[in-house]
């Protein structure tokens, strides 16, 4: 059991969240060729982060590290549904590549941001991360906030971690978000992507437009029309998952965490992470849709 004064502490150190920042895989990567980082992005994000005030955690996606080794091996379905000791051995060692490519991105970022002087201290999920049939059961988010309380950055990524009804699968780094933010309740997420924001469709097809504002209902229904794609090789379910993840955040803590997504080396970049705002028109804002509900207490 917790003692009163050191949840007390605790309940400071979630207060004072200034914000959870994801850096988008397609962001710090190259995502259509083997294990290459966009260094370019990484130290623009680094710059980013130190100018951030107050305690802040940072989640990368994996991008081209991990993904190919993942959808290569079958990771994210594990091994228990396999007929072979052959089919086991090959889930079992595509677990081990994909987590030794994802770390490699891990020590690059932290290595850019220690770089720049900011106390990033790189936490694999694996450790102390679980699923059962791909839902998240068990975090350890205790070293979380300790390291947060002593003036660190965690830095987190996307991971492969052992799940109790598939043996392994793919933890994502969004699903990573939408634990942490259920414990740290921070007034703002922002998403660094490789694009200005969510568009309407693909942003690389013809007439596709930037939305500025998606309101979601309670009952996560949205008031924008949405057409999505993703890489083959995105085990993680693309921006169709990511959207879903925005709408859990902000439904779940009932609009009291919002969603900003921009593009990682623009300036609207820095007025999310630092400010807090986002310049209509620079952005994309995910937020609860309170109109409906002028009654309720929130």
């Amino acid at each position: 059991m917790v003692s009163s004064s050191r949840s007390k502490v605790m309940a400071e150190a979630d207060a004072s969240l200034e914000c959870i920042v994801k850096l988008g895989g397609s962001a710090v990567t190259d995502k259509s060729t083997l294990e290459t980082p966009r260094l370019d992005a990484i130290r623009a994000a680094a710059d980013i982060i130190s100018q951030v005030r107050g305690r802040c955690i940072v989640v990368h996606g994996a991008g081209s590290f991990g993904h190919f080794q993942a959808r290569e091996h079958g990771v994210v379905w594990g091994y228990r549904d396999k007929e072979t000791d052959t089919e086991v051995q090959t889930v079992k060692l595509g677990f081990c590549r994909t987590r030794q490519s994802v770390t490699k991105l891990l020590h690059i970022i932290t290595e850019e941001f220690v770089r720049l002087g900011i106390p990033a201290v790189g936490v694999s999920p694996l450790s102390s991360w679980v699923t059962d049939d791909a839902s998240v059961v068990k975090a350890d988010t205790d070293n979380i906030r300790d390291m947060l309380l002593e003036g660190f950055l965690p830095v987190m990524h996307g991971d492969a971690v052992l799940d109790r009804k598939r043996g392994c699968t793919i933890l994502s780094g969004d699903t990573i978000i939408k634990h942490l933010c259920s414990v740290f309740r921070p007034p703002r997420v922002v998403f660094l992507t490789d694009v200005p924001g969510i568009y309407d469709r693909p942003p690389e097809q013809p007439g596709a437009q930037l939305i500025p504002e998606i309101q979601v209902d309670r009952d996560r229904k949205l008031h924008v029309s949405i057409a999505t794609s993703s890489q083959a090789h995105d085990v993680t379910g693309g921006i169709a998952l990511k959207l879903k993840s925005a709408i859990d955040i902000v439904t779940e803590s009932n609009g009291h965490t919002c969603v900003m997504v921009c593009g990682i080396q623009s300036q609207a970049a820095v007025r999310a992470c630092v400010e807090g705002q986002l310049p209509q028109g620079t952005g994309t804002i995910v937020q609860l849709n309170i109109s409906k509900h002028p009654d309720e207490v929130t």
